[in-house]
C-alpha cells in the first residue's frame, strides 16, 4: 500500500519553472562562441577543475571514478577551447592526501595521524558531512596526475594542517612483492596490492597561519614543500597556510 502524498499540480509546476526560465534567459548564451571571442579580444581566461585526476572516468582508478573527465583533459571537451590556448597549468594538491568513498589509497592512515589530519583540516564532505579518508602525501599519484593534466606548476594547499607533527612521511614509490615502482598501475587489482615506500622528513611545530612570505616559513616546512616539488617533478609556486586569500603565499 502506497503512503499518502499530495499529488503535483502539473500546471503549477510548469508555471513556476517557466518563471525561473525567464529570469535566467538573459544569461543564456553559446559559451563556446563567447570564450573564443574573449580569446580573440586578448582577454585572459581561467578554467577551474573540480574533484581530481584519479576520479577521471578515463584516466582515474576505475571503477572508483566520477562520470566525467575531472582532470585537465576535460577542459577542451567541456568548453570547446583547444588546449593550445592555455599556457599555464596549475596542479592543485593538498599537503597530504585525502579520498572520499572507496578505492585504493596506499598512504591512508586509519589511525591517530589520519584522524588528526581529518580534525585539523576539517576533512568532511561539504554537502554530506561524510568524513574523508586521510593519509600521507602520495608523490606517485601526484606525479601521475601532473603528467596527465600537464601541470606546469603546483599549488600546495593546507600546509598549516601538518604543523605539530614530529615526522612527516611522503610516499615516493610503491613496493610490489619486493619490486619497487614509481608508476601508478593500470590494474586496480595491482593498485590495491601495492604498498607505499616512504621517505620521512622532519616536521615543525610553529603556527603557520600568520605567515605571509616564503622566507618566514620554518626551514622544515620549506624543505617539505621543495621535496614535494622534486618528487612530483613540477615546481611549487603557490602555498596556502589557511583558508583566507591573504593566507596564500606566491613564491617568486
Amino acid at each position: 500500500m502506497l503512503p499518502d502524498f499530495a499529488p503535483f499540480d502539473a500546471a503549477a509546476v510548469a508555471d513556476e519553472y517557466l518563471a525561473h526560465a525567464e529570469r535566467l534567459r538573459p544569461f543564456v548564451r553559446d559559451t563556446t562562441v563567447w570564450l573564443h571571442d574573449a580569446i580573440e579580444g586578448g582577454r585572459r581566461l581561467l578554467f577551474e577543475g573540480a574533484q581530481g585526476t584519479l576520479l577521471d572516468v578515463d584516466h582515474g582508478s576505475y571503477p572508483y571514478v566520477t562520470s566525467s573527465n575531472s582532470s585537465a583533459a576535460g577542459i577542451a571537451a567541456g568548453s570547446g577551447v583547444p588546449t593550445r590556448h592555455i599556457a599555464r597549468w596549475i596542479g592543485v594538491v593538498k599537503a597530504y592526501t585525502t579520498r572520499v568513498g572507496g578505492g585504493p589509497f596506499p598512504t591512508e592512515q586509519d589511525n591517530a595521524i589520519g584522524e588528526r589530519i581529518r580534525r585539523v583540516g576539517k576533512e568532511y564532505g561539504t554537502v554530506t558531512g561524510r568524513p574523508r579518508r586521510c593519509g600521507w602525501f602520495d608523490a606517485v599519484a601526484a606525479r601521475y596526475a601532473a603528467r596527465v593534466s600537464g601541470s606546469t606548476e603546483l599549488a600546495v594547499m593546507l600546509l598549516d594542517v601538518l604543523s605539530g607533527i614530529d615526522q612527516i612521511k611522503v610516499a615516493v614509490s610503491y613496493d610490489d612483492r619486493g619490486k619497487s615502482t614509481g608508476e601508478l598501475p593500470s590494474s586496480l587489482a595491482d593498485f590495491e596490492r601495492y604498498q607505499p615506500v616512504y621517505e620521512t622528513l622532519p616536521g615543525w611545530h610553529e603556527d603557520l597561519t600568520g605567515i605571509r612570505h616564503w622566507s618566514e616559513l620554518p626551514a622544515a616546512a620549506r624543505h617539505y614543500i621543495e621535496f614535494l616539488g622534486r618528487q612530483v617533478g613540477v615546481p611549487v609556486r603557490i602555498v596556502s597556510v589557511g583558508p583566507e586569500r591573504n593566507q596564500t603565499i606566491i613564491m617568486s
